[in-house]
This record gives structure tokens, sequence and C-alpha cells, in this order.
């Protein structure tokens, strides 16, 4: 085996056992955690590919097409059930991230609702709550979230100068 192909096999095998090592302990990990591992996180859809998730343990984490972090509740037979986690949300519990350039767009689930901190978007802004079991979105019920400046919003223009 030449020393790229041992270099390529070692860094993957690494991978996997890190992407083991999360899964082991994703149950006790708070969605922040989980997004900052997000790269150890299969997909939704490899997974199915895979086999049928009857195979898998309640716990199991993955993250979702639309990239939303999902553990598994209930045994969950994905041969029959083949939608999203989105689309089956008794049978997941949803993590929500409070780094704004992990937030995704705002999902109302009463089975996971968003806590303090913990950030969405919606109409091309970044929210983060500030209330405890919220699933109302920002425009329904403003005074629940605080618009986040991302890096985006600030103006830099000021900072240029030419010498």
């Amino acid at each position: 085996m030449s020393d790229k192909l041992a270099a390529l096999a070692a860094v993957r095998d690494a991978s996997r056992q890190a992407a083991l090592y999360l899964q082991g302990r994703s149950a006790d990990m708070s969605g922040a955690e989980l997004y900052a591992e997000k790269g150890y996180i299969p997909d939704f859809a490899a997974i199915i590919k895979a086999g049928n998730m009857l195979d898998r343990p309640v716990g199991f984490t993955c993250k979702s097409s639309a990239g939303r972090i999902v553990r598994l509740v209930q045994p969950y037979d994905s041969a029959t059930y083949k939608e999203e986690p989105e689309d089956l949300p008794a049978q997941w519990g949803f993590a929500w991230g409070k780094n704004p350039a992990d937030a995704l767009p705002f999902i109302s689930l009463a089975t996971s609702p968003y806590m303090v901190g913990d950030c969405c978007t919606e109409d091309g802004k970044v929210w983060r709550s500030t209330v405890d079991y919220n699933v109302y979105a920002p425009s329904a019920y403003p005074h629940g979230w605080e618009v986040v400046e991302t890096d985006e919003d600030k103006d830099y223009s000021g900072l240029l100068t030419e010498e």
C-alpha cells in the first residue's frame, strides 16, 4: 500500500472512531456541543440507504437533509416511513445550536422547543430565543426572540483606509 493510501486509510479510521465515540456520548451532549461536532454526525439519508433505522438504538444521532441534528426517541421502521425527521417529529428530538453560524430556518415543534440562547433564522435574520420552551416563530412572538448581529450584518467599510 502506498504512503498516500495508508494515510487516507488512517484518516478514515480515525474519523470513524471519532464518529462512534460521539454516538456513545451524544445522549448527554447539548445541542451546542452536537453542532460543534457536526462533522462526525452521519447524514440521515446515508443511514437510511445503509439499512433500516430499526437497527439503530434510541438516542442515535444524525443530521436531516436540512442540516438539523436529531436524536431518535423511539424505535423507527424506516422501511415503512421514509420521510425526513422534520416530517416525522414524533420519532425525533431536535437539537438546536447556540452559535448563530449554525442557525437554520425556524420550525415549530412542541416536542423540541427552543430554549434560552438557541438560534434560528427567519426573514433573512438570525434570532436567539430569550425564553425557555419557545415554540413560536420570531414573527409570531417577537418578545421571545432577539435579533443576533452576525459578521455579515456589520459594516466594516469605515475600517478600510487607503495608504
